[in-house]
């Protein structure tokens, strides 16, 4: 048990944006969300969405050519957008799925996204499923979810993370809104050169970072 207080980061791809996607027209009554919608939309940044969601691990595993692919609806903003006087976007991360169907039952494939310089993107692909860990979390919670699940097998050279599942906030049912943060609840499948094994993960946030739990489901 252990917080996490780290930063890692994965490979990515390289968009620079056209002028078009850079100089988007919004309305006035809210010209950042439909200048985000333009980035989103535009066909260079799909491309590169697209090629960094068929990188990840358990894409790879399970790829087959009568798959389909569909943007997913939700966004998660980790970092706000900003853009300049011109319209190019300065600043701001986020992830987005790609929900594929068509290999078995429908995955979504998670991308990050980051502004590294005025109208240049960076995208990466992250864990698939339904968590709600930000990347920092996603990386370094692995391990806990690794050493739950009895750790690497001798000669097992091909392990990945293929799936997860977001099981709720600790003590919360509704009616009303959830909290904002946790404490919350996952459940994450692990391929580990064998039968899929899933780990249960708690995740308790506070002040000072995030602690992490994980146990054999």
């Amino acid at each position: 048990m252990m917080k996490c207080m780290i930063r890692p980061w994965a490979v990515f791809a390289m968009l620079l944006l056209p002028a078009a996607a850079q100089a988007a027209p919004a309305p006035a009554a809210n010209p950042i969300a439909m200048q985000f919608a333009a980035v989103m939309q535009d066909s260079g940044h799909r491309q590169m969405v697209m090629q960094a969601a068929k990188a990840s691990p358990v894409w790879m595993h399970m790829s087959c050519s009568q798959a389909s692919f569909v943007q997913a609806p939700e966004v998660g903003v980790y970092v706000p957008m900003q853009f300049a006087k011109n319209g190019e976007p300065i600043s701001g991360e986020w992830r987005e799925g790609v929900v594929a169907s068509g290999c078995g039952a429908p995955i979504t494939l998670n991308v990050l996204t980051q502004i590294t310089a005025p109208a240049s993107l960076a995208t990466g692909y992250l864990l698939p499923g339904a968590t709600i860990a930000d990347p920092i979390l996603q990386n370094y919670a692995q391990s806990f979810a690794l050493k739950a699940a009895g750790g690497l097998p001798a000669e097992c050279k091909d392990a990945f993370i293929a799936n997860t599942e977001f099981a709720g906030y600790v003590g919360y049912s509704g009616p009303g809104a959830p909290p904002k943060i946790g404490p919350w609840n996952e459940v994450w499948t692990l391929s580990l050169c064998g039968p899929p094994k899933q780990v249960t993960m708690h995740f308790l946030p506070d002040a000072n970072g995030t602690t992490i739990k994980a146990e054999l489901k």
